[in-house]
């Protein structure tokens, strides 16, 4: 299998800087190896920058989950599966964690904007264009002609409960959204829930809901996904 070296090289500068290169010139070509066996030829999961946790201080992190999790990526439509993730919500990255050649832990900050999605085992992300036009990384509860999708973020605020200065993250706060014919609909409740259909379609979505008894505030995501299935029958009745 022919290997990208320079790419492959960039990815090493960036992971070890230059006196480690050079110092451990006699195993690069044990490296390069390694990375064909476990990547193959092909550098677009193994790109980017290492990574370093800025956060030591500040209690709580920047995570969707605290731990590295398995997942599976689709870069440039290509999938990588069984891949170990993080996924910085405060600054939208996606952190690869993974044991280099000499057994040592290691971390990269991929490029976002090549990820087209990634999937934890109950959660699917997918990279789209937010309500004010810019790319960010959703996830995707429900498809169709009426989505779902869930905008996660964390703030990092000051501890004022505290005797010294220090900092914390917040849990993981989510913004709901439908999505219909590109146009994003914020809801928190089941009135602003109803507020993205026409008062024909609102009618019948609400009688659902109450049948159902959905509170799409407490909902589970099954639920949801039970109510967009309907909404959607609702389009396709109109066509």
């Amino acid at each position: 299998m022919r290997m990208r070296t320079p790419l492959i090289i960039a990815f090493l500068v960036a992971l070890f800087g230059f006196p480690e290169l050079y110092a451990q010139q006699s195993s690069l070509n044990d490296y390069l190896a390694e990375c064909e066996r476990k990547y193959g030829d092909d550098p677009d999961l193994v790109n980017g920058e290492k990574y370093y946790y800025p956060y030591k201080q500040s209690q709580g992190d920047p995570f969707f989950y605290s731990d590295s999790r398995k997942a599976k990526l689709l870069i440039h439509e290509k999938e990588f599966a069984g891949q170990q993730l993080r996924y910085d919500v405060f600054n939208q990255k996606l952190i690869l964690d993974f044991l280099d050649i000499y057994g040592a832990s290691s971390s990269l900050v991929l490029r976002s904007e090549w990820v087209e999605e990634f999937a934890f085992e109950k959660q699917r992300f997918i990279r789209m264009e937010g309500p004010e036009g810019e790319p960010g990384f959703f996830q995707l509860v429900a498809a169709g002609h009426v989505s779902c999708v869930y905008e996660w973020s964390k703030n990092h605020l000051l501890n004022l409960n505290s005797g010294v200065q220090s900092y914390y993250f917040t849990d993981p706060v989510k913004r709901s959204y439908l999505v219909i014919d590109g146009q994003f609909y914020p809801y928190k409740n089941n009135g602003s829930f109803l507020k993205a259909f026409d008062p024909e379609q609102q009618k019948m979505v609400k009688q659902f809901m109450k049948q159902s008894r959905v509170k799409v505030k407490k909902a589970p995501d099954s639920q949801i996904r039970h109510v967009i299935e309907y909404c959607n029958s609702l389009f396709h009745e109109d066509s």
